[in-house]
């Protein structure tokens, strides 16, 4: 391996390490009213324990993957597929109802979100399947209703828990591993109108959703649904260019619910300013500009997908939460990733840039001439 690989893997597991850092960070400097309005007695720092103790576990999610030869998921990844199925289901009998939802699987105390390992999974079968059918992407039955059996059965299940935002996040990012596997455009025209149908009965089935696009067109005459909006403009707007210092913003004390989860980074605006949240953006783009690099890099296609899909994820995922934040579309419950509260997010996305790392190391030895700078 040449210089090019080792500065890849190496900016990867950098960049990586310190988004999640900077994400117990603000954990912490968002958290601390949760406890101390309620309770003062209580532990201020319990998030951010429970957040370091999930990077740790991510920590060994990423070594595992990234020492692991990536072709070992081809062969397993409809079992990853089928396994992942097993536990949406299990989830819908077995698992809490917490805010009317069952979305959760609870060991020793810790919460386990399937729908998020359902990302990872549907990557990796995806992956595989198109990577084998890649002649027969030509043909709608075969290579794209076929395989897409098993996602749909997935998105089924995600959305009777119901997680509409997780269900539309993973049939969008499989999508697009279908648009990289070199599929046609004509195809989409059935996918288009069966997502346009979910969303109508979406929308008509649960009436807070269309408030929520009322509230993005109307948010004076919705000022409840919009609230977190509003309130992140507000700290945005406080934040300035440099910020007011962390623990020192406004929108931690209850403006906005939550705020250490999927608008976190309203909280970073005020707290960091406009100009250090700039920063952590360009370090999302080098991180995708790295995991498309290592795609375009790839000569095998399963790896090329591999690759591309937990690139496009992230970036996806990163680039929807930023949007929500900012009022540029409507609100809904995707989170940063690496930086938002959540052991399952932070561990599937480690995860990701595992396996990222695992494709570039094999990618950059076998190519060494392509790989120089």
């Amino acid at each position: 391996m040449n210089r090019t690989g080792p500065f890849i893997i190496g900016s990867l597991f950098v960049l990586t390490a310190g988004l999640v850092l900077l994400g117990i960070i603000m954990v912490l400097s968002t958290s601390q009213f949760v406890f101390s309005s309620a309770n003062p007695n209580r532990n201020v720092y319990q998030y951010m324990g429970k957040q370091l103790i999930s990077f740790s576990l991510g920590l060994g999610c990423l070594g595992f993957f990234s020492t692991r030869d990536y072709n070992l998921w081809d062969r397993w990844s409809r079992y990853i597929m089928l396994l992942v199925i097993g536990l949406l289901v299990y989830v819908l009998y077995f698992g809490p109802v917490v805010n009317g939802a069952r979305r959760w699987i609870v060991v020793f105390g810790f919460q386990f979100q399937p729908s998020e390992a359902a990302k990872l999974a549907v990557i990796l079968y995806l992956s595989s399947v198109w990577a084998d059918r890649y002649e027969r992407l030509g043909s709608l039955f075969q290579g794209v209703l076929f395989p897409m059996s098993l996602v749909v059965v997935a998105l089924g299940l995600i959305l009777m828990e119901p997680s509409h935002s997780a269900t539309m996040f993973i049939g969008l990012l499989a999508m697009t591993i279908w648009y990289v596997a070199g599929g046609r455009m004509r195809h989409l025209i059935p996918f288009f109108v069966v997502l346009c149908v979910a969303v109508a009965v979406a929308l008509y089935q649960k009436p807070y959703l269309l408030e929520r696009v009322y509230a993005y067109f109307q948010p004076e005459k919705y000022a409840d649904k919009a609230l977190h909006v509003r309130q992140a403009g507000i700290g945005f707007a406080h934040g300035g260019m440099w910020g007011v210092g962390l623990g020192e913003g406004q929108q931690t004390l209850g403006f906005i619910p939550f705020v250490h989860t999927d608008f976190i980074f309203a909280a970073m605006g005020e707290e960091l300013g406009f100009v250090k949240c700039s920063l952590v953006l360009l370090a999302f783009l080098a991180f995708l500009w790295l995991g498309f690099t290592i795609a375009i890099r790839c000569q095998n296609p399963f790896g090329r997908l591999l690759a591309a899909g937990c690139t496009m994820a992230l970036g996806l995922q990163s680039a929807i939460n930023v949007a929500v934040v900012t009022g540029c579309i409507p609100t809904t419950g995707i989170s940063l990733p690496f930086i938002s509260y959540g052991g399952s997010s932070l561990c599937v996305s480690m995860s990701m840039t595992g396996l990222l790392i695992s494709v570039a190391k094999e990618t950059f030895e076998a190519d060494p001439v392509r790989s120089r700078p």
